[in-house]
């Protein structure tokens, strides 16, 4: 069908709209150009409809020259928020709504995108109601082409705005309470942290409560298409999801709401990506992504299908997926062939460290806790440190004066969270090592955390993968500053030190470093040994495990003095 040009609503169109309406009790959206011709229809269900992909103008600047019709059956015709936000994306000429009841049209609305000061369509005006062939749509029509006018002081700038989001989780039968939240909720607070960090505008969080995960769109289809109508309406690019999705159920979720899903390793992984610094970092965080993207490659359509056999198949050899893989797997091995040199070099500095017998301080703790500030405080220095996850990612070591006046190493290492992608943990093995390595642990806790327990408890889960609890600990509750009263923290089991402390204020850093320098000399003794000339392996071996202040060559062998830790003298204690 063809209709007049200048006609806004087509009275033969709206017979036709309501009578097929009325007999499918569906949504029809039939699409017109201003030459009255029929582009194209979409027929949806009792509330929806799809949205087609449309030819038209492509700048910014200007109307598409198309505008859509459709029904709402057994429903008002006033327009929703996804019929604005569809009119403003789509740059349509108008929107309108017919609401249609027991065959007949009861009213009609139209919507007009309107400019903002940068000349660009961000906003609409709703008229209305109507019926058709009233004289007010001519004017509506007449409104369209003027505001379409391609304004002289209007211009475009290709600028990068930040990306909107909305966060999704998912709380099953098996989530338990921490506190008066749910875990799930709390998890959704740290990924809107997360969101943050990366530079994202977060505009809403989604928390789906269903017995079990769905294996194909992990919220539920239904779900899914919920929340594609929410991106819809309130121009939301991008889904960040609170799990590690796999690669089909990202395709899935992509398809049903038309918006780019991210899950909550990806989110880590981009902000490590923006927060790497040095060489080795930025190898390690290359690496954890070629992981994490490996398995996840999905072939679209035909040209990147599985190699295959047999009649049919034969011909063209490799496909584009294989290509990208073996790509991929090559990089990897390139990666780790580098982050191995580096580690010979780190393993290298540690050598020369313990010849030195100065003793090793790694700070360590949940992300955000306070650790690059303290080192600041510590050792006066000038880390970065900010009020943001990870924004510490490359080690950092600096020189630690103790209260006996004797120097320590304290090195600074990569914040650790819930739901640590096994990736990273991978990647960063060599950075990790300066944890596994060190002398002493101080394990920096934010007291002023509500969360602070389930924090120690992530920290040491870590620390027991890496099989560092063993190492002697200070637990340094950090923040008391901004305590209203007394900390309330169960502290875990264990044998360590406690001491509360404000790196801002410097609040009981005198205590922690008399403490630290304590814990220390506990494991350093000033031993004397007397080693026969036979045994001449017993030297070498202090001076690689302790530091030798005197020697003296007697009759009965060699006369030494020398400082060694309690760890290493069991091997050498018949000479003492």
């Amino acid at each position: 069908m063809t209709f007049e040009s200048g006609d806004l609503i087509p009275q033969e169109l709206v017979q036709k709209l309501t009578f097929f309406t009325q007999k499918i009790n569906r949504e029809i959206a039939v699409y017109l150009d201003r030459k009255g011709n029929v582009t194209d229809i979409s027929i949806g269900d009792s509330s929806t409809v799809s949205l087609p992909e449309l030819e038209g103008r492509k700048s910014k600047m200007r109307l598409s020259g198309i505008r859509c019709i459709h029904t709402h059956p057994n429903a008002t015709g006033q327009l929703s928020s996804v019929d604005i936000s569809s009119l403003v994306n789509l740059r349509l000429d108008a929107m309108i709504a017919l609401g249609v009841k027991d065959g007949e049209l009861t009213e009609a609305y139209v919507s007009v995108a309107s400019r903002d000061e940068s000349g660009e369509f961000n906003s609409a005006d709703i008229f209305g109601p109507f019926q058709p062939q009233d004289p007010e749509l001519d004017y509506i029509f007449g409104l369209i082409l003027e505001r379409d006018k391609n304004s002289k002081s209007a211009f475009y700038e290709n600028d990068l705005e930040a990306e909107k989001a909305i966060l999704v989780g998912l709380e099953t039968l098996s989530g338990r309470m921490i506190g008066d939240k749910s875990e799930a909720e709390r998890s959704l607070d740290e990924l809107e942290e997360l969101a943050n960090t990366s530079g994202a505008v977060v505009i809403d969080k989604i928390l789906q409560k269903k017995p079990v995960k769905d294996p194909a769109f992990y919220i539920g289809r239904g779900k899914a298409e919920e929340i594609g109508l929410l991106c819809q309406a309130s121009g939301v690019d991008t889904l960040i999801f609170d799990v590690e999705l796999s690669g089909a159920q990202v395709r899935n979720i992509e398809d049903v709401t038309g918006a780019k899903v991210v899950d909550r390793t990806t989110l880590i992984l981009d902000i490590f990506a923006q927060r790497a610094r040095s060489k080795e970092g930025k190898l390690q965080v290359e690496l954890a992504q070629l992981k994490y993207r490996l398995p996840r490659l999905i072939g679209m359509g035909g040209q990147l299908s599985r190699l295959g056999g047999g009649i049919g198949t034969r011909g063209p050899g490799e496909k584009k997926l294989e290509v990208d893989r073996r790509h991929i797997r090559r990089r990897i091995n390139f990666l780790e062939s580098e982050l191995n040199q580096l580690s010979i070099r780190r393993s290298r500095t540690r050598e020369a460290r313990k010849k030195n017998t100065v003793p090793s301080i790694a700070l360590v703790g949940y992300t955000n806790a306070g650790k690059s500030t303290l080192m600041n405080k510590l050792c006066n220095s000038d880390v970065f440190a900010e009020d943001k996850l990870f924004a510490t990612l490359d080690p950092t070591a600096r020189k630690f004066h103790l209260a006996d006046g004797k120097t320590a190493l304290l090195v600074d290492t990569v914040g650790f969270i819930r739901k640590l992608p096994h990736e990273l943990v991978e990647a960063f093995k060599s950075t990790l090592e300066e944890v596994v390595y060190s002398d002493v642990l101080l394990h920096v806790v934010d007291a002023a955390n509500e969360e602070a327990e389930e924090q120690i408890a992530v920290v040491m889960g870590i620390l027991d993968s890496l099989e560092a609890l063993q190492k002697p600990m200070v637990l340094v509750l950090n923040k008391v500053d901004m305590l209203e009263g007394t900390h309330n923290i169960r502290i875990p089991d264990r044998d360590c030190k406690i001491y509360e402390i404000s790196a801002v204020t410097g609040q009981g850093i005198p205590e922690l470093i008399l403490g630290i320098s304590e814990l220390l000399s506990e494991n350093e003794t000033d031993v004397e040994f007397t080693i026969p000339y036979s045994e001449g392996w017993v030297l070498p071996y202090l001076y690689e495990n302790g530091k030798v202040s005197q020697t003296e060559y007697i009759e009965d062998g060699i006369k030494v003095r020398a400082v060694i830790r309690n760890t290493k003298i069991d091997k050498i204690k018949k000479y003492l």
